[in-house]
């Protein structure tokens, strides 16, 4: 039994409070499967996830288990490296405990790097088998920084911090910090202390991330969902403590920031997650044009040591440490050099810029992005240069064209294939066939520095992206993005167009997502341009002034718009993505019965349209309104559409 060994091996790190990592990298599958089962060996208690099928947590459930404080994480990645799941469980184990990493047989760039940053730290061990960690538990352990003594609590700067959120109880305060800073704790021992005569309301984006608040908080604190919060208008006005801001759709903090009297915010801005930026760059902003904040930062680590050699490795191999950029770029010379290049072949320098970049400007952003950079071949950058300083970046992936036997069950939804947003948006929701056939490039994100915008770094990278796409014979380039004004006023000013734009908010933005696009072949240009006049119609009729554009569409925007309503009646589409097709349909017709219909009226909603009709669901009015455009479609003739 080898715990009785680890544990004897183990007592410098807890005595240093540094956590241990151990990196396993097996070549074949039978040892991966000996140190799977060796590793069952530890307290039950340990946290273990997976990939695979093995009977434990799956990785991608890795935020369930935010908020917990651990003494062992086994991460057993079998098909590849979930760069998020690993920075954020690293969070929760203490000092003293071990991250146990099981690689996946393949290598890759990205897995060379976390081995390559790990071998130049102390307290990080790399085996490629069983015997060889056993035969480093028979070795002595790493000489460890002197013995660090856990920190009393609360620590001088939490003890401030609750003294002025008792002081200020009116103010939103914002608490800021990496994992492991106590930001919980503090929160929680403000609760405790409060004058309150009821519990205060928390929230989060779940009850097991908040374990720690709520366990210091005791009796002062009642947890309640935030979706549940968002719906109880009885309650609004409560005073409410939100944990973990950043796991939360901004949309929603700005909710629930709006209905009830925020006391405090408190979020991760590092690492985890990946969104701590963007949630810096949005939500903080809103907040201070809104409401009187106080920030406060917790920046001294109380899990683990000062000095953890974990913390040190994922910092440096994931790029997650940020730094004043502001303060690097210089004004940009008079030329401005461009390159394209893959993330792979940049050097440490270059490709910690282009991070920064990435993560200051999206909202989204995550370790994960990293990954994807190094080990995809499908992904692709463009630089914006002065001298060593990168001042502004393109990220592109490679799309299409996609297998002509996988064209028709695309269109039907009943395949999805990972990789593929763009052919496969029009694909399915424009009933566009020749769309899957085109090779693509997509722009994933344009970042340039903050000081910096404004000069049109990222019209001259566009610029050089579609000239590039087209020297490689590319058929189209396009994007997708959530709209927001700045943003639509990028790409209205750049070639590419409108030529779909979704119905529901994305969760995390609070926003639709549209998708833009330039054809740089003759039928790909022609074809986008009139998806791109259809989307501009269908525009105007959400406003309600569609019918001063009909004379706009053309037979072949009509054909586009029997293709989409035939989707709708095979059962593909849902009735919300072929409702405007239909209308312009039965206008073009002459249907003015089907028109007066208040089924083909933008103003009203699949669901109340649900409620005022004699249909039981969703699905029942779907399934009723399918046979109806099925009858609608006999009876017109089509020929004046062609």
């Amino acid at each position: 039994m080898f715990e009785q060994q680890l544990e004897h091996w183990l007592e410098p790190f807890k005595a240093a409070r540094q956590r241990a990592v151990f990196i396993f990298s097996p070549a074949h599958q039978h040892e991966r499967d000996l140190i799977l089962d060796q590793l069952t060996q530890l307290p039950t208690h340990t946290l273990w996830l997976s990939d695979s099928a093995r009977q434990v947590a799956q990785m991608h459930r890795y935020r369930d288990y935010l908020g917990q404080n651990t003494q062992h994480v086994v991460l057993d990645f079998q098909q590849l490296i979930h760069a998020d799941a690993l920075a954020a469980l690293a969070g929760t184990v203490r000092g003293g405990g071990c991250l146990w990493l099981v690689l996946p047989p393949h290598s890759s760039c990205f897995q060379q790097r976390l081995l390559i940053h790990a071998e130049q730290i102390t307290g990080l061990f790399h085996c490629a088998r069983w015997q060889d960690f056993l035969a480093l538990l028979n070795t002595s352990a790493p000489s460890l920084p002197p013995a660090s003594p856990a920190p009393s609590l609360p620590s001088q700067d939490q003890e401030a911090i609750i003294n002025t959120l008792l002081e200020h109880p009116t103010h939103t305060h914002v608490l800021m910090a990496d994992r492991g800073r106590g930001k919980s704790t503090t929160l929680g021992l403000a609760i405790r202390q409060a004058k309150s005569t009821k519990p205060i309301v928390v929230t989060g984006p779940r009850p097991s991330a908040l374990t720690t608040l709520l366990q210091e908080a005791g009796a002062n604190a009642e947890f309640r969902a935030w979706d549940r919060l968002l719906g109880d208008a009885s309650s609004h006005g409560q005073t409410l403590v939100i944990d973990e801001a950043a796991a939360i759709p901004l949309h929603c903090l700005q909710a629930l920031c709006n209905n009830y009297q925020v006391w405090a915010v408190a979020t991760t801005v590092e690492g985890y997650e990946g969104c701590g930026q963007g949630f810096v760059l949005r939500f903080l902003e809103w907040l201070t044009q809104h409401f009187q904040i106080i920030r406060h930062q917790l920046t001294e680590p109380l899990r683990w040591a000062n000095d953890d050699c974990c913390e040190t490795w994922l910092n440096r191999a994931l790029l997650m440490v940020s730094s004043d950029r502001r303060q690097r770029c210089q004004p940009p010379s008079e030329t401005l050099r461009l390159q394209f290049c893959h993330a792979s072949q940049l050097d440490e320098s270059a490709l910690a810029q282009v991070m920064a970049l990435l993560l200051e400007a999206h909202y989204q952003s995550s370790p994960n992005d990293l990954r994807l950079l190094l080990d995809d071949p499908d992904q692709h950058l463009l630089l914006a240069c002065d001298d060593e300083a990168i001042l502004g970046v393109t990220w592109l992936a490679t799309e299409g064209p996609i297998a002509n036997d996988l064209h028709t069950p695309i269109m039907r939804g009943e395949r999805r294939i990972k990789g593929q947003l763009l052919p496969q948006a029009l694909g399915f929701y424009r009933q566009q066939a020749q769309s899957l056939g085109w090779a693509w490039w997509r722009i994933v994100r344009i970042a340039v520095a903050p000081q910096h915008r404004r000069q049109r770094i990222g019209a001259k990278m566009l610029s050089a992206t579609i000239k590039h796409a087209q020297q490689r014979n590319v058929t189209a380039i396009g994007t997708s993005f959530g709209v927001t004004p700045e943003v639509e006023c990028f790409w209205s000013d750049t070639p590419l167009q409108e030529v779909r734009r979704g119905l529901k908010k994305n969760a995390a933005s609070g926003t639709v997502s549209a998708l833009w696009a330039f054809g740089l072949e003759p039928e790909a240009r022609a074809i986008i341009d009139e998806l791109a006049t259809l989307q501009r119609l269908e525009n105007a009729w959400t406003r309600g002034g569609a019918a001063e554009f009909a004379h706009l569409a053309t037979p072949s925007l009509a054909q586009h718009c029997l293709a989409i309503l035939q989707g709708f009646c095979g059962g593909a589409l849902p009735f919300s993505d072929a409702r405007f097709a239909w209308w312009l349909l039965a206008h073009l017709s002459g249907d003015s019965r089907t028109i007066a219909r208040d089924v083909l009226q933008s103003q009203q909603s699949t669901a109340e349209l649900v409620r005022n009709s004699s249909a039981t669901s969703r699905t029942d009015l779907e399934r009723k309104l399918r046979q109806e455009a099925a009858l609608f479609l006999r009876h017109i003739d089509q020929n004046k559409f062609l």
